[in-house]
C-alpha cells in the first residue's frame, strides 16, 4: 500500500473535530480547487489597482500580499480576495464566482494607465495548505509558485498557486508526509465555525463590505480616494447599517435560504450553513435590532440563536 493511500485511510477515519484541529493545530490540505487569477502588469499596475482598491496597496513589495475589495459606485462589492506583489506584476486572487465582472470592472476605468489585465484562471490552481506547520511543510516546495499566506479559510495557512498536474502533486506530496486531507465539507465546516464570509454565499453585488464585516480585515481608512469611498465612510458612521453578518446556531435542516423571523416579521436570512462538532452552525444577515450574542430568532419554525456578530461598525 502506498503512502498516499495510508495517509487517505487514515484522513478517513478521523473525526470531523480531529481533522478541523489538525486544521488549527498542525497541517490539513483542502482539494485543489479553481479560482480567479487575474496578472495586471504595465509600470502603473500597482498604482492603478491601490486607487480602485479599499485597501492600501502602495506598500506592497514583491511577494507581499494585502487582503482588498473593490467595489461598485454605490460601494457594493464587485469582488474580494487577495492581492499579491510580485516581480512580474500584480496577481488577484478571487473567488471564481466573481468572473467576469471583476475583469469588466477593472478594464473599463483603464484611460490613461499603463496597465493589462490577463485572465490566469484556467491555467491556475489553488491548493489550500492550513494549520501552524503550514510555512514549514511549505518550505523548499515550488519556490517560484505564487504563494498567499492568510488566515480567511478559518485557520492560519496559505494558498499555493499552481498548473493542475503540479498542484495535484504538491497536494499528493503533504499528505503522504502526514498532512491531514479535508474535502470541501470539512473545509465549509472550517470557515462557517470561524465566521469568515465566503464570496457568492454570503457576500455579492447587493452587500456592502462592513456588512459582511469586512471592514477591518479589507478597507483603510487611511489611504487616498477609491471607487465606493464616499459610499463607505457614509455607511460606518455610528447606526447606520440596518442589516449585518451574523454567525447561528441553527436548528437542524436550516440552511442557505431559510428566513429568518422574529414576532411574525422577516428580520433575515441564513446564507451558508454546515454541520460542525458543535452542531450546526450558518451565517445570515440579521436587522440591526438582533445584533446581539445570545438572540433568538426563528428560523423555519425553530428557534436559531446568535452566536457571534460579524458586522463591523468601527469609530471613525
Amino acid at each position: 500500500m502506498s503512502a498516499v493511500s495510508r495517509d487517505a485511510i487514515r484522513s478517513a477515519v478521523m473525526t470531523l473535530a480531529e481533522k478541523l484541529r489538525a486544521a488549527r493545530e498542525a497541517c490539513a490540505v483542502g482539494p485543489v480547487q479553481p479560482r480567479a487569477v487575474l496578472r495586471a502588469t504595465g509600470k502603473d499596475a500597482q498604482d492603478y489597482l491601490h486607487r480602485m482598491s479599499t485597501q492600501d496597496l502602495a506598500r506592497l513589495r514583491p511577494g507581499e500580499s494585502a487582503y482588498a475589495t473593490f467595489l461598485s459606485a454605490k460601494g457594493h462589492l464587485v469582488a474580494e480576495g487577495h492581492v499579491l506583489a510580485r516581480e512580474d506584476g500584480i496577481l488577484l486572487d478571487l473567488d471564481p464566482r466573481a468572473q467576469p465582472d471583476a475583469q469588466v470592472h477593472l478594464e473599463r476605468l483603464v484611460i490613461m494607465d499603463e496597465v493589462v489585465f490577463e485572465d490566469l484562471s484556467e491555467a491556475l490552481r489553488v491548493v489550500p495548505v492550513l494549520g501552524p506547520e503550514a510555512a514549514r511543510r511549505l518550505t523548499g516546495r515550488v519556490p517560484e509558485a505564487p504563494r498567499i499566506a492568510h488566515e480567511r479559510r478559518g485557520a492560519p495557512g496559505a494558498d499555493v498557486l499552481l498548473p493542475p498536474h503540479e498542484a495535484e502533486a504538491l497536494r499528493a506530496e503533504l499528505l503522504a508526509e502526514g498532512a491531514v486531507a479535508l474535502d470541501e465539507g470539512e473545509l465549509e465546516a472550517l470557515r462557517i465555525l470561524a465566521a469568515v464570509p465566503r464570496f457568492g454565499a454570503d457576500m455579492d453585488a447587493s452587500r456592502l463590505p462592513m456588512e459582511a464585516g469586512l471592514t477591518r480585515a479589507a478597507i483603510s481608512f487611511s489611504k487616498g480616494c477609491y471607487i465606493g469611498q464616499e459610499v463607505v465612510l457614509r455607511a460606518t458612521a455610528r447606526g447606520h447599517l440596518q442589516r449585518g453578518l451574523v454567525q447561528l446556531a441553527l436548528p437542524g435542516g436550516a440552511g442557505p435560504g431559510t428566513k429568518l423571523t422574529a414576532g411574525g416579521q422577516e428580520v433575515g436570512v441564513v446564507t451558508s450553513a454546515a454541520d460542525t462538532p458543535e452542531g450546526r452552525l450558518g451565517l445570515g444577515y440579521l436587522r440591526r435590532a438582533h445584533w446581539k450574542p445570545g438572540a433568538v430568532v426563528d428560523a423555519g419554525g425553530q428557534p436559531a440563536t446568535v452566536r457571534r456578530v460579524i458586522v463591523e461598525e468601527p469609530d471613525l
